[in-house]
């Protein structure tokens, strides 16, 4: 069975996770890219994880993955079982806000900013490539739920002529956004505190947040809900 949009595969690498669900769009899936991008599945509740309708499994946060570790699929989710989780990524990820004209910036929370904030662009996750580099991330999740969850869903940026299309869109200082694989990051992963060296610019505006909406609409194929 091929890779597609909305067929969940076994996955136990990460604890308590029991299933994959994939969700990025079909054309990514079918193309040659490497990982794909969407939501782990547990068989107990936790915070951020939502129930999958008529069934005793939890959706989770989302995941960027290697397609290769994705082999036995467990079954096919038909629409009316990916629609709850299609409109908790619309409110996660304030894709309907900021569709608007203009964009509107979803709300802040009350209290201590402890917690990676939506459109700061931090450095996260271990330095990858060759030579190590470190990765530029924009948070795309609202402020509740990263504060919540004690983390935040992340898009990197690209600077490579070869990123093309609606799911890579061209931000104002030049760079991509890399919508097509929104993945979840730890808090501890993420260099956000006062002392952390920080991201230049460091922060995206309601402009260039909007464009990075659309390129996450595209790349997890929620037209029909914006």
């Amino acid at each position: 069975m091929a890779i597609r949009r909305g067929i969940l595969y076994e996955f136990t690498i990460v604890p308590g996770a029991s299933g994959f669900l994939v969700l990025t769009n079909d054309q990514w899936t079918a193309a040659r890219s490497l990982d794909v991008s969407g939501a782990l599945v547990y068989k107990d509740p936790g915070a951020g994880r939502l129930r999958i309708p008529d069934t005793d499994a939890f959706a989770g946060e989302l995941l960027q993955i290697p397609k290769d570790r994705l082999v036995t699929p467990l079954a096919q989710l038909d629409a009316d079982h990916l629609l709850p989780i299609e409109e908790s990524l619309c409110d996660l990820l304030a894709l309907r806000e900021l569709h608007r004209s203009p964009p509107k910036q979803p709300a802040s929370v009350p209290g201590a900013i402890d917690y990676p904030q939506w459109s700061q662009i931090y450095y996260a996750s271990p330095p990858e490539g060759e030579p190590p580099q470190n990765k530029r991330r924009i948070v795309v999740s609202v402020d509740g739920y990263n504060k919540a969850t004690r983390g935040a869903v992340c898009v990197r940026t690209t600077t490579s002529p070869n990123r093309e299309g609606p799911g890579f869109p061209v931000l104002a200082d030049g760079t991509k956004a890399v919508c097509i694989l929104p993945t979840f990051f730890s808090e501890r992963l993420i260099r956000f505190k006062p002392r952390d060296g920080r991201p230049v610019p460091s922060q995206l505006f309601a402009a260039d947040m909007a464009l990075v909406a659309e390129g996450l609409v595209d790349a997890l194929d929620l037209h029909h809900l914006i």
